[in-house]
């Protein structure tokens, strides 16, 4: 991606936020404790907590520091004990007790504080990760020592580490440590809580709803990619299973491997590279209307390759065949069409190639086989309904369906948008490094016309939303697994909305799954139908 310096001032919006307190809270529970340097033996310090720079969504929303935790600052007297023996539980005051027995102040984490008393002083503080988080594959985790291990953590680092500080306490302590008589608690930020950090494309609504939808539905292992359909912004970017920061131990030996981003970790794609095929053929002048009859199967130098319906779709055009998924179709017009051309339109569309969102964050680039892979009849037929050796990624194949509705240019999708200081201002900014236009307008209405008649007459009836209209493509793609006699299937769906006027192109895709039709496309369903109203606004 290219970053662009710049110096410009953030919407009102944002500066509300900021001055709301909305974006500014971060902290983590790390202690020390020390004499000061250059103060007087009796100067003491105890470091509450740790700040690291910010990670917002597109809208300013904290993608990390959301959790509060109450500090407090204890001067074990026994009016203090006495006020926490009342306040808290039978546990934490156990803890406060075992802690007071060195007569020094001690630092407690609780949120059952209720009491008034001088030596105990109260603050807060934010935890770096919650449950409330998202995008935890993308964002990443810290390791022991407080850096970033992983994901944008691990990528800026150094810009995370740039924007850090403390939060301290100081006092006056007699040599055995013990505070002064008639000292108080002086609470010290040094740079604690800089609002300065990264802002993302992501948007933490959109991505809620669909790390939710594939909760509820279910989906172990698989992802949800939704771009801007203009730009090749990511809004979401959603991977199932996600890992556990308080036990990575767990999520290590966890079998369904949840430190796997499958958003962009490459599979079988099958049928939603149909409209690829079609492109191809549409590119080199043959018609939408040209037709081919569908027995239930097609025979290729003696090889057959069986249709999903087993007797048959009869005589249809491309649009119905899409429509349909028709397999026998899709093979007949892919000898027509020629292996090179069907490679070189995939090629331009992003096939074969990685997409790096950040220095640690990079797609896969996939399978796209080299014409000297496609070596036979029976290869180039395997790839005209996307079988075979072909590989990509959710996010690849956002990145194809946009090039559909944007008129044909291919933009790499791109997740980092700014870097802002603690004064709102601006830094940097990012945008993609590609804008190819690779298909033509009219070949793209004529996709998108078979991509909307899918979803209103086709294998997609189940993705039509409650309000306007979509548009997409089914895929039940083999992976040539199997598990106890069962073939390993991984079903798709991608598409976009509204149909009319494209904003959002969403991919669900699902391991280990049964049918797109059933799976997949209901759930594209009811993430339109839950973020639909932001296209109304």
């Amino acid at each position: 991606m290219i970053v662009t310096e710049k110096r410009v001032i953030f919407s009102f919006l944002t500066v509300v936020a900021l001055c709301c307190g909305l974006i500014f809270k971060i902290g983590s529970l790390s202690v020390s404790q020390y004499s000061e340097a250059g103060a007087t033996q009796s100067a003491r310090r105890v470091q509450v907590a740790q700040s690291r720079g910010m990670i917002y969504d597109r809208n300013m929303i904290p993608l990390v520091n959301r959790e509060i935790s109450a500090v407090l600052i204890v001067n074990p007297t026994e009016n203090a004990m006495t006020t926490l023996y009342r306040c808290l539980t039978q546990t934490e005051y156990a803890e406060a007790v075992e802690k007071s027995k060195k007569g020094s102040p001690f630092l407690l984490y609780t949120r059952n504080y209720s009491g008034d008393c001088d030596d105990i002083t109260e603050m807060t503080v934010y935890s770096r990760y919650s449950d409330s988080d998202v995008l935890s594959h993308i964002i990443g985790y810290l390791d022991s020592e407080g850096n970033g291990a992983s994901g944008l953590e691990k990528s800026f680092d150094s810009l995370m580490d740039k924007n850090s500080g403390t939060l301290s306490v100081r006092y006056r302590a007699d040599a055995t440590g013990k505070m002064l008589r008639g000292e108080g608690f002086e609470v010290a930020s040094d740079n604690y809580a800089s609002s300065a950090g990264l802002v993302l494309t992501v948007d933490y609504e959109i991505q809620s709803v669909c790390e939710n939808i594939m909760e509820y539905n279910n989906i172990e292992s698989g992802a949800v990619v939704v771009l801007d359909a203009a730009t090749g912004e990511i809004l979401a970017l959603a991977s199932s299973p996600e890992f556990d920061r308080e036990d990575m131990s767990a999520s290590l030996a966890d079998e369904n491997s949840p430190f796997l981003n499958r958003a962009l970790s490459s599979y079988a794609v099958g049928s939603v590279f149909k409209p690829v095929v079609a492109a191809a053929a549409l590119e080199q002048g043959i018609s939408e209307d040209l037709i081919f009859t569908c027995d239930g199967y097609v025979t290729v130098n003696g090889i057959r390759f069986n249709c999903h319906k087993k007797d048959g779709h009869g005589t249809v055009s491309m649009t119905e065949a899409m429509a349909v998924s028709c397999n026998s179709y899709f093979i007949q017009l892919g000898q027509l069409v020629g292996a090179e051309n069907i490679l070189h339109t995939a090629s331009q569309l992003g096939f074969g190639s990685k997409i790096t969102l950040a220095d640690s964050i990079v797609s896969v680039a996939g399978i796209l086989p080299d014409i000297a892979d496609i070596d036979s009849s029976a290869s180039l037929a395997n790839l005209s309904f996307g079988q075979g050796t072909l590989l990509a990624t959710p996010l690849q194949i956002g990145a194809v369906y946009c090039a559909f509705v944007n008129g044909g240019y291919y933009r790499e999708p791109y997740i980092l948008k700014e870097i802002t200081d603690e004064n709102g201002e601006i830094q940097a900014y990012y945008e993609s490094e590609t804008n190819n236009k690779v298909l033509t307008d009219s070949v793209c209405k004529k996709i998108r016309s078979m991509l909307e008649e899918t979803v209103a007459s086709g294998s997609g009836k189940l993705a039509a939303p409650m309000e306007n209209e979509a548009a997409g493509k089914t895929a039940t793609a083999e992976t040539g697994w199997t598990e106890n006699g069962r073939e390993i299937v991984h079903t798709w769906f991608a598409g976009y909305y509204p149909a009319d006027e494209p904003q959002y192109v969403i991919v669900v895709f699902k391991e280990d799954g049964v049918s797109s039709s059933t799976e997949c496309a209901p759930i594209f369903r009811d993430i339109v139908d839950n973020i639909s109203h932001k296209t109304e606004k």
